[in-house]
């Protein structure tokens, strides 16, 4: 029995079978919701420190798939993900914003780096959290990583 009512149970469930780019999918469903905090803090605070606040929320996302892509010996997912987060983080030092969230951190980019690593524990514990097996799934997948 969830919590949350039906549409938003739905809303939050990751399809099955769990793919890589269905957990990419549910992960971006959750963009309209940021959207929305990113505007009150735009409203309620300045343009730099909205952007400094939320510049690494992508690094979430990525985290969270990457980590899935590893557990399920998804190679090319996995390289799908490292890429993104290089190329993400290219352009944050490209334009200076990584500088920046680096010399001066906002509280919201601490709990954004412990997010991280949620996310990242999250993508490999995916499939036990949606209720399928670990062991036996893993194993499956650690079979036609072999083959």
């Amino acid at each position: 029995m969830s919590r949350f009512p039906d549409p938003v149970d739905r809303w939050l469930t990751v399809e099955r079978p769990v793919t890589y780019w269905s957990f990419w999918a549910a992960i971006l469903r959750l963009v309209p919701l940021l959207a929305v905090i990113f505007v009150l803090v735009l409203l309620t605070t300045s343009p730099s420190f909205t952007l400094r606040s939320f510049a690494p929320v992508p690094f979430v996302f990525v985290a969270a798939t990457f980590g899935y892509a590893v557990r399920a010996f998804d190679g090319v997912g996995a390289l799908i993900s490292a890429l993104s987060a290089v190329v993400y983080g290219f352009l944050l030092a490209l334009d200076g914003i990584g500088a920046t969230l680096l010399r001066q951190p906002t509280p919201l980019l601490s709990v954004l780096a412990v997010l991280t690593f949620v996310a990242l524990l999250a993508g490999f514990g995916s499939s036990t959290l949606h209720g399928q097996g670990g062991d036996a799934e893993l194993e499956a997948a650690r079979k036609r990583w072999k083959e």
